[in-house]
């Protein structure tokens, strides 16, 4: 009978090795995928040091540029060509209050890159007309972003339509039913002359014919236009008010910022991609002379640039946050303001009431924004840790509702910009106090101002870097974070210890401990598969080395406070939670924690076509690289497929070590796999 039982025991055993093998196998398969897309990655940033070709490179300055090429533009006649008329039906989404707009179609004429055929391109558009037209309206060129045509800056025209406006809408070259070269990564990050080559060249002579054809409009009074676009537009609203400033009364770039090297400090933003280079491809050669054209930081240095007004997101997935602050500091004058939305991302919401108060500023002569000075901001040091003393000076012709600071705490994952209310120390003087963070971490801030008696109208100071505020939590905070997830695990392991091997008759004590002792250390690694996958990339940008993975999602997109809204500070943790409580359920059902596993892989499958077909969504977009899925996202799915594996492999051996009896029912996992009891060839 022994001899039996030995016989019966080997051949499980050799059962229990292929199973074995086989997982290991899986593990080191994905190892390897793992240090492929790492060596991948390291082919891919290394530094080319190839020479850029570049016209007037010494000394250069483009203000001094274009004083020389706009003649170029202007000597273009527009050949004005209007079309029918059709009718816009808006709804403001606040008032609820409806209009109807008179829409008209249009062409002109604007110059193509010089020694370019054909030398002039037609740019076709819509002049959009307010409900009550007068003799002399105020007007308003307003331009469209990347991948977007003329169509798609109607809703940024609605504010300055609702005002009395008339606004010319455009599509920029290569967009739309506009003649021109597309844009591409090539004419982007362009390697030949800026004139003959860069797209932001096209962009912006348009720009200047669409202002010089309001400006001959009877309807138009030119000492009342206003320039304002969106994104790529926004950018050319720069450019535009560096080069024709003097004839602009006010700017207003959306969702769009200057110093561009900045975004060296975020890989992750999309500006990279649309380059389709790798941060680390990009010699210094680029920033000291390509950059020098493009970069609207060096046309706001202009002495023509209008009072101006940006409107911006802390997580913009183009342009880092730090980039807003040179931006701003740039323009040589006091008549500047901004409205940075706290975990805004590249469209944004609720600015259209901040809007028409900086229009009627400049138009009609209302209430300035407010002047926000910060006097000072000292670090003292308390039980919690260090602290920030904040005192903040406002000017302001309108009452103030509220000041407040927001903030992040910027190594702690999944953290939202966070608001807090100053006090009001004495007249016009706002005071407070910004706490550690659960952990040391880098801090970044800036001031909101709401006015009192307007419909959320609000502007803001410029972003604030405060270095480090060192924690005394942070190692209390490690210590309970490692026994969160290590004392519930090893109660499960004792108890499936003392059930699935001490319980058991003794001859088959010895077999079940080490295959339980394998069974944890299979899942300890298949668990940490996972969490490697975290960050690892779940979608890919072309070739850009863009990357973004699910840490990313977790500080960018679940931070996301106008969607996700009072859970969006919480999100993370709740994941978090999800993962390391689905962990502990595995060393009890890996088959259960497996299907989780599934359900999260389909989830990020559904998040990247989400993303995808939002920032990849147009035509024009095409030539800058396809969203591929990641290294990561595949992981996921090996992780889930191991658990599953590693449930199926312990239902083997708990039925041959007695430890469970196989279940019948046609649902059940035992059945699919042929889990069979072998009691009875075991009794005695």
């Amino acid at each position: 009978m022994l001899d039996d039982v030995k016989m019966i025991t080997n051949k499980r055993m050799i059962k229990h090795k292929i199973i074995g093998l086989t997982f290991i196998f899986s593990v080191i398969l994905s190892s390897f995928i793992i240090l492929k897309c790492i060596d991948l990655n390291n082919n891919c940033t290394r530094y080319n040091s190839t020479k850029i070709l570049t016209s007037n490179s010494n000394n250069f300055n483009i203000l001094t540029f274009w004083d020389q090429e706009i003649e170029r533009v202007n000597n273009t006649l527009s050949n004005i060509e209007l079309g029918e008329n059709s009718t816009l039906k808006y709804t403001n989404p606040n008032t609820k209050e409806e209009y109807d707009f008179i829409v008209q179609e249009i062409h002109f004429d604007s110059p193509n890159w010089v020694d370019a055929t054909p030398t002039i391109i037609k740019l076709h558009g819509y002049l959009l007309y307010p409900e009550e037209l007068k003799n002399k309206n105020p007007g308003c060129l307003c331009m469209h972003g990347l991948g977007g045509n003329a169509n798609k800056s109607f809703e940024f025209a609605a504010p300055y339509l609702e005002n009395g406006f008339m606004v010319l809408c455009h599509s920029h070259p290569g967009h739309g039913k506009s003649e021109g070269t597309n844009p591409t990564p090539n004419n982007f990050y362009y390697e030949g002359e800026y004139n003959k080559s860069s797209h932001h060249y096209l962009t912006l002579c348009g720009a200047i014919q669409g202002l010089r054809v309001l400006e001959s409009l009877n309807l138009v009074n030119n000492s009342e236009i206003m320039v304002t676009g969106s994104s790529y537009g926004g950018l050319n609203t720069m450019y535009l008010s560096g080069v024709c400033g003097e004839r602009i009364a006010g700017a207003i770039p959306y969702i769009a910022v200057g110093d561009y090297e900045k975004n060296n400090e975020d890989p992750t933003k999309l500006l990279f991609w649309v380059w389709n280079k790798n941060i680390n491809e990009i010699p210094d050669s680029y920033w000291n002379e390509q950059n020098l054209r493009t970069d609207p930081i060096y046309y706001l240095a202009s002495d023509k640039v209008p009072p101006i007004f940006w409107e911006f997101g802390t997580t913009d997935e183009f342009f880092y946050h730090h980039c807003i602050i040179n931006t701003y500091e740039k323009v040589n004058h006091t008549d500047k303001y901004l409205q940075i939305h706290p975990n805004g991302h590249h469209g944004l919401f609720d600015y259209e009431n901040t809007t028409k108060f900086f229009i009627d500023y400049i138009i009609s002569k209302g209430s300035a924004p407010p002047k926000i000075d910060i006097k000072d901001h000292i670090k003292g040091n308390n039980i919690l840790g260090d602290y920030l003393e904040i005192e903040v000076h406002v000017d302001s012709d309108v009452n103030i509702e509220s000041v407040q600071v927001v903030y992040k705490y910027l190594d702690i994952i999944g953290t939202c910009w966070e608001k807090v209310n100053l006090e009001e120390s004495e007249e016009d003087i706002w005071i407070g106090i910004l706490n550690p963070g659960v952990i040391t971490s880098d801090v970044d801030y800036y001031i909101i101002v709401n006015l009192e008696g307007e419909n959320n109208v609000w502007f803001s100071s410029k972003i604030y870097t405060v270095g480090k505020l060192i924690s005394n939590l942070t190692i209390p905070f490690y210590i309970l974070f490692i026994v969160f997830i290590s004392f519930p695990a090893i109660l499960l392991i004792w108890r499936r210890y003392k059930k699935n091997v001490k319980e058991l008759e003794e001859k088959f004590q010895r077999g079940a401990k080490k295959n339980l002792i394998l069974e944890v250390s299979f899942l300890g690694i298949t668990e940490m598969l996972f969490f490697i996958s975290l960050i690892l990339p779940i979608a890919e940008f072309g070739n850009s080395g863009v990357s973004w993975s699910s840490i990313f999602v977790f500080n960018k997109l679940y931070t996301w406070k106008a969607v996700f809204g009072s859970m969006a500070p919480f999100l993370t943790s709740i994941f978090l939670i999800i993962f390391i409580l689905f962990f502990h359920i595995s060393l009890m059902k890996p088959i259960i924690a497996g299907f989780f596993k599934i359900a999260y892989f389909l989830y990020a499958l559904l998040l990247y076509s989400v993303i995808s077909g939002v920032i990849g969504g147009s035509s024009e977009l095409d030539n800058f690289g396809i969203i591929n899925l990641g290294i990561g996202f595949y992981l996921i799915l090996i992780v889930a497929l191991m658990y599953i594996s590693i449930g199926v492999w312990k239902r083997y051996y708990q039925i041959n070590f007695r430890i469970r009896e196989p279940k019948r029912k046609f649902y059940n996992i035992d059945r699919w796999f042929r889990l069979k009891s072998s009691s009875k060839k075991r009794t005695d």
